[in-house]
């Protein structure tokens, strides 16, 4: 929340999370269902020249219903466009998560300006620094590393260079070490960052587990090596979580 805003009543931020999950859930079935590729769109304005602006002044382009969603998608996290609300952006992720999986032609529209906003999103933090206490902030990271996921995935290697792979790769340790120096941190829950780590493993075992992986950026990145230093505090707090 921006210094200033008065938070609305409980009761009012309830209702506008009810409205805002269930758009995100059928948007979700939208995406997963549809042909959207067959769609014709017409996108306002507005919408192009803020997608025209996040593109560094490269004109939009908005042919069909599988594009319109995404740029509409890919706008709402635009910070000029949008608070850092996290309960907002943890829907909008969701939504993408849905279209990247269901939709094959989605991963060619990711581009460099939208990887470096997932990638500043990842490494968001509550205000108050307890991110395993923020359940949307959460569900926003599991959302994020699960794109990168599907993006860098064994079935995707030959669709993107070392070079992305490796821009990947040093997000998700990233997010892994700021998780395992959280959990270090007196007073804060585990389960976020029981979370969070076990999403980032399952994504770089998803990436690196194949033979075509780019086995150089796993080496480089010391991908390996993170893993042996967070799996033991990893184990403890699950037990911890477990027992809870």
């Amino acid at each position: 929340m921006e210094m200033g805003e008065v938070p609305p009543p409980a009761l009012v931020s309830a209702d506008v999370e009810e409205i805002l999950s269930t758009c995100a859930l059928c948007l979700g079935n939208v995406v997963a269902t549809c042909n959207l590729p067959t769609w014709s769109a017409a996108p306002a304005a507005a919408t192009v020249a803020m997608i025209t602006k996040m593109q560094g002044g490269n004109n939009a382009v908005v042919e069909n219903g599988l594009q319109l969603f995404w740029w509409e998608l890919v706008s709402m996290l635009n910070p000029l466009a949008s608070s850092n609300n996290s309960n907002d952006k943890s829907h909008v992720t969701s939504v993408m998560l849905s279209l990247l999986r269901s939709q094959p032609e989605s991963l060619t529209l990711v581009d460099s300006p939208t990887l470096d906003r997932l990638f500043s999103l990842l490494q968001q933090q509550s205000e108050n620094n307890e991110n395993a206490n923020n359940t949307a902030l959460v569900q926003m990271h599991s959302h994020i590393i699960s794109m990168l996921g599907v993006l860098c995935s064994e079935e995707q290697q030959s669709q993107h260079s070392a070079a992305i792979d490796a821009r990947v790769c040093r997000a998700l340790l990233e997010r892994l070490r700021s998780a395992m120096t959280l959990a270090n941190t007196e007073n804060v829950n585990d389960n976020g960052s029981v979370i969070i780590t076990h999403e980032i493993l399952n994504v770089l075992m998803d990436i690196y587990g194949g033979d075509d992986c780019h086995e150089e950026v796993f080496a480089r990145e010391d991908v390996l090596g993170h893993f042996q230093r967070c799996l033991p505090g990893y184990k403890r707090r699950v037990k911890k979580v477990a027992t809870a």
